[in-house]
């Protein structure tokens, strides 16, 4: 009897000890396909496993990719992808006379002559995915206020000789938009996980840098050829009860010089800078 029981808690543990030499030999691009099948799960965690992928696998450009999707575009010589461009209505908050209105549509005469071809109806959103995720977590289906880069400054701008004040110039972001960014992310991502896969045969663990350059080709992934593009401000982001570059008090309260050489520096830097800064109006 006992040697009966000895044998049986012998094959309990071998049992045991091949469901664990199993899930040993899960590979990274098993994990990775599990943890991106999985929407509930966030993209910044996925994205650094992709980063482990491409250095077991030595591929910089999946590796840049990867990166650049976690730190945001800003910044960097790296053009933005294109699915990172949305479109959102530009408006502006002020006063006329003792009307106060809100969410006035901008158009192109609205603006100076210097911000009317950086500044339009399209978005260009360079901050990482656990920025925009944040932002989603903040306002589920509600509209997030982001201001271009010296907002303020355009406003100020904007209310010289003119009846009204213009206190805050933003795009009204639904949040569908911002989540339909991160879609394209993991949509790509689950590209990669199938050509991947399409490519290595039967029993193989780990991708080949051939494998993984096959991959990139075949889904586009790569973000462009590092050619120059616009330098980008620092990202500034408002919470509750915090402030940021463009709000409204610090804009109606700073002072500029009036004179035509300091209006035309700041038409160069904004030329160069007139992207996108986070300002969350709450």
């Amino acid at each position: 009897m006992d040697r009966h029981r000895g044998s049986g808690g012998d094959r309990r543990r071998d049992r045991h000890r091949g469901r664990g030499e199993v899930r040993l030999r899960r590979s990274r691009l098993d994990r990775l396909e599990d943890d991106v099948l999985n929407e509930t799960r966030p993209l910044a965690p996925i994205l650094r496993q992709v980063i482990a992928l491409g250095g077991h696998a030595h591929s910089e450009p999946l590796r840049t990719w990867a990166l650049r999707e976690l730190q945001g575009y800003e910044g960097t010589d790296v053009p933005i992808p294109d699915y990172r461009k949305i479109s959102a209505p530009l408006v502006m908050d002020g006063l006329a006379g003792t009307f106060q209105f809100r969410e006035q549509p901008v158009s192109m005469f609205d603006l100076p002559d210097f911000a009317r071809d950086s500044i339009g109806d399209e978005l260009r959103l360079g901050q990482g995915v656990g920025q925009i995720e944040s932002l989603i977590a903040r306002h589920p289906g509600q509209t997030v206020q982001l201001g271009p880069a010296m907002a303020a400054e355009l406003a100020v701008f904007m209310s010289q000789n003119s009846p009204r004040q213009v206190l805050r110039l933003y795009w009204a972001v639904h949040a569908s938009a911002l989540e339909g960014v991160l879609d394209q992310v993991r949509t790509r991502l689950v590209q990669l996980v199938g050509e991947l896969r399409a490519a290595m045969p039967r029993g193989q663990q780990d991708p080949t840098p051939d494998q993984v350059a096959q991959a990139l080709q075949s889904i586009n992934i790569v973000t462009g050829d590092n050619s120059s593009v616009n330098v980008t401000a620092p990202v500034a982001v408002a919470h509750r009860h915090g402030s940021a570059r463009a709000e409204a008090g610090g804009a109606a309260q700073r002072t500029f010089p009036r004179g035509p050489a300091a209006w035309a520096g700041l038409a160069a830097l904004a030329a160069v800078a007139l992207v996108v800064t986070w300002v969350t109006y709450l």
